[in-house]
């Protein structure tokens, strides 16, 4: 993950911010830990669990952004004004904030991606490891120990156990609910209860599972 706070008048100078896996650092590349002159930084890093949990602030622009690793995998979650999000050019099509992934990392009504699916395990992952594969049934009866309400983020839980068989996504899904619950302004406007009109059966809510934004490499640039 690459996170750029580009200069901005008499509020910060540029500062960089990178993450790969297990390497989670709680300063900018710089080796900074804040923008902004004198005792008023309008921008900080704030650790709030080592290796795992980072979060910046950055006041000058009204933009919160967290990131957090588990397991192999990086999380971004981001609060930020209407009006910074909607400025940019027609050039920049990659908008994660405005058009989510790019059509050909979505998966669509039937539960499919476009291209084929392949999990990379760690090395240390026996072959038997790699194999194994979660139920629909122990699926969600591992989210449930997560969540008692079966909103997107329950469903996606229950679709990266099935997809991957990674309980890291347990934790991934969870930590996603937690910063919607921290991150947004209005709870009334949240859309995260899935429009269901097919029962109550436990296949036909996991399959329109909407995905959790799990990255490996993301670029967001702030102006």
């Amino acid at each position: 993950i690459t996170i750029i706070f580009k200069s901005y008048p008499d509020c910060t100078d540029q500062k960089v911010y990178q993450a790969v896996t297990d390497d989670l650092p709680a300063a900018f590349v710089d080796g900074t830990t804040s923008g902004g002159d004198g005792d008023s930084k309008t921008l900080r890093i704030i650790e709030k669990v080592s290796g795992k949990h980072v979060e910046m602030h950055a006041r000058y622009i009204g933009t919160t952004v967290i990131v957090r690793q588990h397991g192999n995998y990086l999380t971004l979650a981001i609060r930020m004004p209407e009006e910074l999000a909607m400025a940019y050019e027609e050039s920049q099509d990659l908008q994660l904030c405005m058009n989510g992934c790019p059509s050909s990392e979505r998966i669509d009504e039937g539960g499919h991606l476009r291209f084929p699916a392949t999990v990379n395990t760690p090395p240390s992952s026996s072959p038997s490891q790699a194999r194994s594969a979660y139920t629909l049934e122990s699926a969600v009866d591992k989210c449930l120990e997560k969540f008692q309400v079966r909103h997107i983020y329950f469903h996606s839980c229950v679709f990266d156990l099935l997809t991957t068989g990674d309980a890291n996504f347990t934790a991934a899904a969870y930590s996603a609910w937690e910063d919607v619950e921290g991150l947004h302004p209005r709870k009334e406007l949240w859309q995260i209860f899935p429009n269901s009109g097919s029962g109550n059966s436990c296949e036909a809510q996991a399959l329109p599972a909407v995905v959790l934004g799990l990255v490996c490499l993301v670029l967001v640039a702030f102006l």
